[in-house]
Order: structure tokens, then sequence, then C-alpha cells
């Protein structure tokens, strides 16, 4: 024999139990990623920005877009800090370019934000230069300058 139990759901005025509605309400902000369409405006901004410095080397303006502790590993495998990155791009020894982004997905989650992407790239290293297309994943944290990117990493689609 089955226990029985005399709990009844109160129902609100949609038929619905609001705990059930409660629930859903709740449940982009349980599950983590939320559309907060402002900071993704921002975030491409801040990634616009930030390609945008790389291709003219301007290592002042890349220097305010890059966290103190960012990884940032390149299609090869090489990874640098931020000092280092902004080193080789500040002397030439990696020059970019174009970065022209194709396709790019934004997944906010508080005061940080996941950018998965492709983009065509166009670099000169060693003397010789590069043409080719990358997925990427860049990870940004919202801190007193703005988003600012704390890791990333890229690999070559095949041609």
């Amino acid at each position: 024999m089955e226990p029985q139990s005399s709990f009844k759901p109160r129902k609100n005025g949609s038929g619905r139990s609001p705990l059930l509605v409660a629930a859903c309400a709740l449940l982009p902000s349980l599950c983590g990623a939320q559309v907060d369409s402002a900071s993704i405006r921002q975030v491409l901004a801040a990634e616009d920005r930030r390609f945008g410095a790389m291709v003219h080397a301007d290592t002042s303006a890349l220097g305010q877009l890059l966290a103190t502790d960012l990884t940032y590993t390149h299609t090869d495998g090489a990874q640098n800090t931020r000092a280092e990155f902004l080193r080789i791009v500040g002397t030439g020894a990696l020059r970019y370019a174009s970065i022209a982004p194709e396709a790019r997905e934004v997944r906010v989650f508080g005061s940080s934000a996941i950018v998965t992407g492709q983009s065509a790239m166009r670099v000169e290293a060693g003397g010789q230069a590069h043409a080719f297309r990358i997925r990427y994943l860049a990870v940004y944290r919202h801190g007193v300058r703005g988003w600012e990117l704390i890791a990333w990493q890229s690999t070559r689609l095949p041609t």
C-alpha cells in the first residue's frame, strides 16, 4: 500500500504551481549565462578595440585591454604573458596586418564573458607573411578599466 499525502501544491491564476513559476524565472541565473545585450555589446567593442590595437601595434591601447594575469596562447601552442605579448607586438616580432572576425558568440556570466569566434588573420612573423583562419576562445573579465582579456586560445583552421 502506497503512503498517502495530503500535500496539494497551490496554484496561481495561470494554473501553475508558484514554485514552478519561481523556478522558471530563476532558471537563467541558476544556469549561469545570461542575456545581457549591453554587456555583450561592451565585450565586442573591447574585442574590436583590442584587434585594432594589435593591427596598429598600439601597445598603450592594447595594454589597457589586457589583464595583468593574461595567458595568451597562439595557434602553434606558444604561450605569452601580458608583458611578453606586449613586447612581441610592440617590437614587431609579430605583426598583425589584419584581423577580420567572421563570426562571434558572447556568453556573459556576471563579471566574466566568454567569446567563441572565427576570424581571418594576416600576420607577419620572422619575416614571413601568413594568411589563415582561426577559431578562438577569448575570456574577458569586467574590472575597473572595463572589459579586459584574461585568456586567449586559438586554433588554426584547415585551408
